[in-house]
């Protein structure tokens, strides 16, 4: 509240300046080159300020991606509402499939149903299937019935297939001929097509059933000779993916063959669409994404403006298990009651054994998980992988541990505590790269994603472990020493 009123306080004071300054919609021209488009702060004030005209001119310099920008950084959703409707309906639906989800929401919400379907005419298939697939059933019938049969149909085919695989990111506008078409009737087509298809990456190659059965980059294209026959100058070798192929490992093959666009095929061979380097990009941000909420205990992705009680959903379950995991750290605690009371400080040293082996354990965790998003640790190798985390845990245990000891002997002048401490620490750093490593290697064995839960077990152990043995191991001390 006190943020909203200085905000309002500061636009006031702005808006009272405004007969003496305004801000131009347009930079003016320098000697070095054009006119440069006016800067978003600028554009924020002006659009919070009702000066409508002078955003209507200022938005028509800006890239797309500039005024998906500005929407996202407009706090009111009807302020949003109006800069958006200053947009040319081209301009307009790809911007709407550039904001973000928050976003995206309020405009729709205020767009009517034929509005929508207006937009959605102009979107490539894939972005409108993206658009209709976040629309309630019955919105998304309703937006459909306003745009034309054919645009239904397609979209309503994409529907179909689940949204984290090739079919759900595919797009249905390529550029297919028959094997049998010379290369100049082919340009002639691509050029009938041109505004229907914006980016033509390759040419595919089909037979009579519309089979895959080459592919033709468009620079092999360009240097044929017309009476060429397509089928002379494809690629025979096609790299194709199936429409069920999950779309991570579709961005796996765009890394691996360096590609710019991918054809996508049923079952049978036949081509359905295909797939463009932009849409990857976006599939790895989602995928980095939804792996990093696994690690931090969330099982699907929190949107930062969601409501209180969204995000209390999500957060609570993993929460109320990790207060499950750190009570049974305080049950070892407790057992060693006797053996803190003897010596206070062991207090102190016991959570330092914990915290190294929690860091250890989640860099060996972070690089498995990652090593198996990337197909890196074929099930053949887990073996070598174990044996090489436990080796580097040998290590920096043996370097932490003297370094760790030889502080605590000169701290508190007892030598029987610097050799716990060292050997605690040894200890529980190979418990971490063990359990880091077994953990997310177990899951995968029995189909469980390994970015779910690994971190809260991998946490819980070194926790356990790490109280486990510095004071087991400084007990037995105590006892025969």
């Amino acid at each position: 509240m006190i943020e909203r009123c200085w905000t309002r306080f500061l636009f006031e004071a702005i808006r009272r300046m405004e007969a003496q300054t305004t801000y131009p919609p347009v930079a003016a021209a320098s000697p070095q080159g054009p006119p440069q488009p006016p800067s978003l702060e600028h554009l924020v004030i002006q659009a919070e300020l009702g000066q409508d005209e002078m955003v209507r001119t200022g938005i028509a310099a800006l890239h797309p991606a500039d005024t998906a920008e500005l929407l996202n950084v407009l706090e009111e959703p009807e302020v949003k509402f109006k800069v958006f409707g200053f947009l040319a309906a081209p301009q307009a639906a790809e911007v709407l499939s550039l904001v973000s989800a928050h976003t995206q929401d309020d405009l729709v919400e205020r767009l009517s149903d034929d509005g929508l379907g207006d937009l959605i005419e102009y979107l490539d298939s894939d972005d409108a299937t993206d658009l209709l697939a976040s629309l309630s059933a019955r919105r998304a019938k309703a937006v459909l019935d306003e745009v034309p049969q054919d645009l239904s149909d397609e979209v309503t085919q994409l529907l179909r297939y689940p949204e984290d695989t090739a079919g759900g990111i595919m797009q249905v506008e390529y550029m297919a001929v028959s094997q049998g078409t010379r290369i100049d009737q082919a340009t002639e087509m691509i050029r009938s097509r041109s505004d229907e298809i914006p980016d033509i990456h390759s040419v595919f190659i089909v037979n009579n059933t519309n089979r895959l059965v080459g592919v033709l980059p468009l620079r092999k294209f360009i240097l044929a000779r017309p009476a060429d026959l397509v089928e002379t100058v494809m690629d025979q070798q096609v790299i194709s993916v199936r429409a069920d192929l999950d779309q991570e490992q579709v961005a796996q093959m765009f890394k691996k063959y360096d590609l710019i666009s991918l054809p996508v095929v049923d079952s049978e061979g036949c081509l359905l669409g295909r797939i463009t380097v932009d849409d990857v990009v976006d599939v790895m941000e989602e995928e980095a994404t939804e792996d990093i909420y696994k690690l931090a205990g969330l099982d699907e992705e929190e949107e930062v403006l969601d409501s209180p009680w969204q995000s209390i959903r999500l957060r609570l379950p993993w929460l109320a298990l990790n207060l499950i995991t750190t009570t049974l750290s305080a049950l070892v605690i407790a057992f060693f009651e006797g053996t803190i009371q003897q010596i206070a400080i062991a207090a102190a040293f016991m959570t330092i054994v914990a915290a190294q082996g929690g860091n250890a354990g989640v860099q060996t965790l972070t690089v498995i998980v990652r090593g198996i998003a990337l197909g890196e640790v074929p099930l053949t190798q887990t073996k070598r992988v174990l044996v090489k985390e436990l080796t580097i845990a040998l290590g920096n245990g043996l370097a932490l541990g003297a370094a760790a000891g030889v502080v605590a002997y000169l701290w508190k002048g007892d030598a029987t505590l610097g050799i716990v401490l060292a050997l605690a620490l040894l200890a529980n750093l190979i418990i971490a790269a063990f359990v880091g490593s077994v953990v997310p290697l177990t899951l995968r064995r029995v189909g469980v994603d390994p970015a779910v839960a690994s971190n809260v077990f991998v946490t819980a152990c070194t926790d356990i472990f790490g109280f486990l043995s510095f004071l087991g191991i400084l007990t037995l001390f105590l006892q025969f020493i």
